[in-house]
């Protein structure tokens, strides 16, 4: 008697004897029929290339900065420069009152060929002529008191401004502002006996404050 094996059954048994074939059957495959990932076959990937129009990385600076102004003086310091955007300076200076110490903080939003730039600054004056400052203060010559020779003041000053570096290590800058003056008396006795013509007046040490325009000009010499 003839057995007549349907095709259905056929295509059943292959696929019976496909799955009977162990996995050491199929690791021993040729190699080379294995589909090879194309991350491994393309090799290390180049990297992107740089933008040459992108600003190089920052790098701190140092240098020196010189200045002179009105009410400030004539002014040298160190500076310097941790970022685009940010500068600092510490040093000595001397004006028509005596010699002090200075302190600030540049502020510069922009980068350009001229830029504007923020300046905020503290100082602290020592001795200062008293006779001098009374004289500056009331815009006219005043006989000093006999007990007072120095004082000594503080004065902060913020101020705008443009500089122009036309150079890598070289900068010009200007500004103009305000300036706020404290001014510490420590006779004040004699400092209000002067004003009253009165000796019997006594008094605690005097704080003094007042405001004026602050005008600058300076340069910038950069080390590196």
């Amino acid at each position: 008697m003839t057995t007549t094996i349907h095709p259905r059954g056929v295509r059943a048994l292959t696929c019976l004897l496909m799955l009977a074939v162990s996995p050491g059957a199929r690791a021993q495959q040729d190699p080379e029929d294995t589909d090879t990932p194309a991350a491994e076959t393309e090799g290390p990937i180049a990297p992107s290339p740089t933008d040459p129009d992108a600003a190089p990385p920052w790098k701190t600076r140092f240098g020196v900065r010189l200045a002179a102004g009105a009410p400030e003086g004539v002014g040298i310091s160190a500076l310097i420069h941790p970022r685009r955007w940010a500068r600092a300076h510490v040093g000595a200076t001397r004006n028509t009152l005596g010699f002090g110490a200075r302190g600030g903080l540049s502020l510069i939003p922009l980068e350009l060929l001229i830029s504007p730039v923020l300046e905020l600054e503290y100082g602290y004056y020592f001795n200062a002529d008293y006779e001098k400052l009374l004289t500056q203060l009331h815009g006219e010559p005043t006989t000093a008191a006999t007990g007072i020779r120095t004082v000594g003041y503080h004065q902060a000053s913020g101020s705008l401004g443009l500089e122009f570096s036309p150079s890598r290590y070289v900068t010009f800058f200007g500004g103009v502002g305000i300036s706020y003056w404290f001014i510490e008396v420590g006779a004040a006795k004699d400092f209000i006996r002067e004003a009253e013509d009165d000796p019997e007046i006594s008094a605690r040490p005097l704080n003094l404050g007042l405001s004026s325009p602050v005008a600058k000009l300076g340069l910038l010499i950069y080390f590196n």
